[in-house]
């Protein structure tokens, strides 16, 4: 093997941190690419040890074209960050394929680097920084050891070691430059992200189905910091798009509401709060029923939804305010026209329906009351699973199947109040939310989804009614696989949980709530360090507001300051320390030169040793044991501690 071949061992590390380099981006890649690319590994690996199965040129060849095929006919244009981040894996693959040389070596670690940066394009997280710098230190070590002219004994850890070393000196600087880099608002390009139902949240529109599908999600949908208190769960309600229109299988936003001057009283207080909402393609944001003081730079439309700019497919923090209790005054006519339209498929029976509980009622509040009790008293079911429905799904819910999701409840309840000739509509947003006492703020998942009706009362203004809240708790329908919460409220999202045991999910609970708690710190502080907090902080150490010009060239200073200390630390740390045996020596050396017996600088120990002898006979016995136990620890292949110890005590007791 010439000098710069690699051997087995290393190629074996290259091999499974490759592996690993990609490991992550399996969940987001087609199911295919992920098996070709842990198929070239297992292949990397066993020519490792039968190097007689590595594949000659012309299958190497025929490898790459078939990899170059599959990523093709699976992403024909190359297009979204899958079809790229596929591309890379294969071709880091097959780049580790052949890799015999230093050179091939140094190729694949700089593309792994590269890959590693890929990650942060899907995610940001506490546990992915903290994966990406355990492989910088695994791909370093490896350009370290490849670097060296012979290895050395002890390999890797001896490599690891100073490649965190080298990690470590770096992190005052990457500190400077974290913290007083110049913040831009947004990111500084945008290049999506993936919109999964489970991770893009609500929509603005309802085909019945759809929210019962983000239930099962348990992605976190926004965290909230308040205040005060929390709210009690059943003022959680968090608003998000309000729906008008129905063509009686849809419901959707219709012609949306223009923003304007929106009026309510309240008696109730305010309750302030913060939002951190997770990257999702929508422009709208969340509040509590109903929100007061608004983020800055977002609207409110007239049905109390609000919109922002420049929040698309980031994570946003925002600060708001609601008020819980409220009346909301008159209707506009536009209101009133749109919360009684009607689709094309209202039926006889419905009609039937609507009159009868009109006939037995007085005003429109009992006939609320009456619909509800409709909904307590006849066998309707909440299920995650309801049968499929034909072209009138609401008829065919309120007397055929009667099974359904918070959707089914929400939609049927208003078209059945419109039919009364009360304005009503539908909002879709959250429900609850599970406070973290770990950090005191309420965590919102996609299962919290949740979608409720209002009504507009002469005396209440519009009116929140929750109709899935109507449903009998002795007729939710439990999965055989999963097992209800007892202690949920009605109305409240079912919230399944696998059937362990009590002691092991309380043990799972408490560490999801302290991961999670770590992670929305992370956020908060690194990921959420924006302009504002930038500007803080430095106005806490006296600096004041610094213009972006300003804080580079404080950047630029404080890093020039930091290199030559660091530096100096780094001199007196690798300075190097003296020898105890040759200390020793020294020592001996000296008391010697007391007594005019002066060591030449051309007198090794031996030549010394003699010379002295032959001036002074009496010193003999000394004078050899301790010169032949010092070129025994010097020059010899062992150095023992217990013989360092008797060197020093004989020179110690030495006197000439």
């Amino acid at each position: 093997m010439t000098p710069n071949e690699l051997g087995r061992r290393p190629l074996l590390a290259l091999s499974l941190i490759t592996l690993l380099l990609v490991a992550p981006h399996f969940a987001r890649l087609d199911l295919r690419i992920s098996l070709a690319f842990i198929a070239i590994i297992l292949l990397r690996l066993t020519t490792l040890y039968l190097p007689r199965l590595h594949p000659g040129r012309w299958l190497l060849l025929g490898i790459t074209l078939a990899g170059a095929a599959l990523i093709f006919t699976l992403y024909p244009l190359l297009m979204g960050l899958p079809a790229k981040v596929a591309l890379l894996a294969l071709m880091l693959g097959l780049k580790l394929m052949e890799c015999r040389r230093r050179r091939d070596l140094y190729v694949v670690v700089f593309l792994g680097y590269f890959t590693l940066s890929t990650h942060f394009l899907f995610d940001q997280g506490m546990l992915l920084v903290a994966y990406v710098c355990v492989l910088v230190i695994g791909l370093s070590g490896l350009l370290i050891e490849a670097s060296r002219a012979t290895s050395r004994p002890g390999w890797p850890l001896h490599s690891l070691r100073f490649a965190a070393g080298l990690t470590a000196q770096a992190l005052p600087i990457m500190l400077v430059l974290f913290f007083l880099f110049p913040r831009i608002e947004g990111p500084l390009w945008n290049l999506g992200v993936d919109n999964s139902i489970g991770k893009t949240g609500l929509s603005d529109s309802i085909t019945l189905g759809s929210i019962s599908q983000l239930i099962r999600s348990r992605a976190v949908a926004f965290r909230v910091d308040f205040d005060q208190t929390i709210p009690p769960p059943r003022l959680r309600y968090w608003r998000g798009p309000v729906l008008w229109h129905s063509d009686g299988r849809r419901w959707s936003r219709g012609r949306l509401m223009e923003p304007g001057p929106v009026t309510y009283r309240s008696d109730a207080d305010p309750v302030g709060y913060q939002v951190t909402l997770e990257p999702s393609p929508n422009d709208w944001l969340y509040a509590l029923d109903l929100p007061e003081t608004l983020p800055v730079g977002a609207t409110l439309s007239a049905d109390y939804q609000i919109s922002a700019k420049n929040v698309r497919n980031r994570r946003y923090r925002y600060v708001a305010s609601s008020r819980l209790a409220y009346h909301t005054g008159a209707l506009s006519e536009r209101q009133r026209r749109l919360g009684l339209q009607l689709p094309d498929t209202i039926t006889p029976r419905m009609r039937a329906l609507v009159a009868g509980w009109r006939a037995g009622t007085g005003g429109d509040a009992q006939l609320v009351s009456r619909a509800l009790q409709f909904f307590r008293s006849e066998p309707f079911y909440y299920t995650l699973n309801p049968p499929l429905l034909g072209t009138n799904p609401v008829d065919q819910f309120l007397f055929d199947s009667r099974r359904g999701f918070c959707e089914h409840y929400a939609t049927s309840f208003t078209l059945l109040m419109r039919l009364a000739g009360i304005p009503a509509r539908v909002v879709t947003g959250y429900q609850g939310g599970q406070r973290n006492p770990l950090g005191n703020y309420l965590i919102v998942r996609q299962s919290d989804a949740h979608a409720w009706s209002e009504v507009w009362l002469a005396e209440s203004g519009w009116t929140r009614i929750d109709p899935t809240a109507a449903v009998a708790p002795e007729r939710i329908e439990r999965s055989f696989e999963f097992d209800l919460d007892e202690n949920a409220d009605p109305g409240v999202p079912v919230i399944f949980a696998s059937a362990d045991s009590d002691l092991l999910r309380g043990m799972m609970q408490q560490f999801r709530l302290g991961l999670d708690a770590a992670n929305a710190s992370w956020h908060r502080w690194i990921l959420g360090y924006s302009r504002q907090q930038q500007q803080s902080l430095l106005q806490l150490l006296g600096f004041g507001s610094l213009s972006e010009f300003k804080l580079a060239l404080a950047m630029v200073l404080a890093t020039a300051a930091l290199l030559p200390l660091l530096l100096l630390l780094l001199r007196r740390r690798d300075r190097i320390r003296p020898d105890p045996v040759q200390g020793d020596y020294v020592k001996f050396c000296h008391r010697l030169a007391r007594r005019g017996l002066v060591r030449q600088p051309h007198e090794g120990p031996r030549d010394f040793a003699r010379r002295v002898i032959r001036q002074r006979p009496d010193l003999q016995r000394q004078v050899s044991a301790i010169v032949n136990l010092y070129i025994a620890l010097r020059y010899g292949p062992s150095d023992d501690p217990q013989q360092r110890r008797r060197l020093h005590q004989l020179v110690r007791g030495f006197r000439a």
